[in-house]
């Protein structure tokens, strides 16, 4: 009889959407005419901009002539999006076009990079994080080579360096859940690690557009040596509101390498192969409306997007904070972690905030063990939906 990878039996992590979908049902059903605050999807608020549409729009009527037909699109992305993203993003970090390679999200990315590395390799996962690290290893058969790095008040949020060898380490900067940004000081502890244990970062910097403290660099490369052992994942989907839309890309520098057979090799070429292989590349449309969004116009639109999410997260951040409560994240993020008031359980204060404000928030425990004790709020919202949701929570 065929066999089910055993794997999946190992994945532990409670799946909360289905089950937060089916309290809401729940509250549907005995009130039906309560109105709902949505603060826990991680998802855009604000339609494309402009520019953006103006391009996919172009490419579309483009691809509907012979003479601007488009087939398949090159695996690892065209080169007009690729040279955008160096002149825009890399230009004094020493990255070529050629180490970019487009992807439809960092979620891919950073579930399919695993691949390259052998099954025994040991695995730093900061807890809690963005759980598709820790489930995409576990899949592949790491579940015993996995080190948690917990991220807890005590060290800011921020993981401290293992007592035991990493081979790899994921990375996210600024965090989802929590909010909180790594600093230069930080990162470059990291990188010296990287450095000395011949270890790899896994930087996961979809948030790199929010970021507004001097202090927390925009990319990894902006560490010296990063380039030597670092690999960066970016993404348009909160920058540039693509998550409809599928666009992102994975910096590898040339000059990272791993051991093969007793010897040093550039994981560039891995890579390379292994996207080409698995992917049949991004539509030229999005491509083109990425492209878009580095222009000067559409920077211009789309970091006005942001700063409107960022000072939602603001508002909820001080609101909370005015009514005495514990928060966290809401400066380089679009995330607010909150702790729960008087040593509450995740799910419990999640129930109350249902029942009692009819608010959808994310337990912390979704995100890990770690996220006990804590819910994450999500500012990819309105300010009238802000201004209702701290309304809400200030009669509780």
């Amino acid at each position: 009889m065929t066999k089910i990878n055993p794997h999946f039996q190992k994945l532990k992590r409670e799946y909360i959407f289905p089950i937060i979908e089916q309290k809401l049902a729940d509250l549907k059903n005995a009130h039906p005419s309560a109105k709902i605050v949505n603060l826990g999807i991680g998802d855009i608020a604000k339609p494309l901009a402009p520019t953006i549409i103006e391009a996919i729009c172009k490419a579309a009527q483009e691809m509907g002539t012979i003479e601007g037909l488009h087939g398949y699109p090159p695996s690892t992305g065209y080169h007009f999006l690729k040279e955008a993203i160096v002149k825009q993003e890399y230009a004094n970090l020493g990255i070529s076009h050629e180490e970019i390679f487009i992807s439809d999200g960092a979620n891919s990315d950073t579930s399919n990079i695993q691949e390259l590395f052998d099954q025994e390799c040991s695995v730093g996962i900061t807890d809690p994080t963005y759980p598709v690290y820790l489930d995409t290893n576990i899949l592949a058969g790491r579940n015993s080579f996995i080190r948690l790095l917990p991220c807890l008040e005590k060290n800011h949020f921020c993981p401290s360096l293992p007592d035991l060898h990493c081979d790899l380490i994921y990375l996210c900067t600024p965090n989802n859940p929590t909010g909180v940004a790594m600093t230069r000081e930080k990162l470059k502890c990291w990188v010296d690690y990287a450095l000395k244990n011949n270890s790899i970062l896994l930087v996961d910097n979809a948030y790199s557009a929010f970021v507004t403290s001097p202090d927390v660099p925009r990319s990894i490369f902006e560490i010296e040596g990063a380039r030597e052992v670092a690999i960066e994942f970016r993404s348009f989907s909160k920058s540039a509101g693509f998550t409809g839309m599928r666009c992102a890309y994975t910096v590898l520098p040339k000059s990272v390498t791993a051991n093969l057979a007793g010897s040093k090799v550039s994981l560039h070429n891995f890579w390379n192969k292994r996207q080409s292989i698995k992917s049949n590349g991004v539509a030229y449309p999005v491509q083109r409306g990425a492209e878009a969004a580095l222009t000067s116009a559409g920077l211009a639109e789309t970091q006005a997007q942001v700063q409107e999410y960022l000072k939602e997260a603001k508002t909820l951040l001080e609101g909370l904070r005015k009514m005495g409560y514990v928060c966290y994240g809401g400066i380089d993020s679009p995330y607010i972690w909150w702790k729960t008031p008087s040593s509450q359980k995740s799910w419990e204060f999640f129930d109350l905030l249902l029942e009692k404000c009819h608010l959808i928030s994310v337990p912390g425990s979704g995100f890990g063990l770690c996220g006990e004790g804590f819910v994450r709020f999500s500012a990819f919202t309105t300010s009238e939906i802000t201004q209702a949701a701290l309304e809400r929570i200030s009669k509780l």
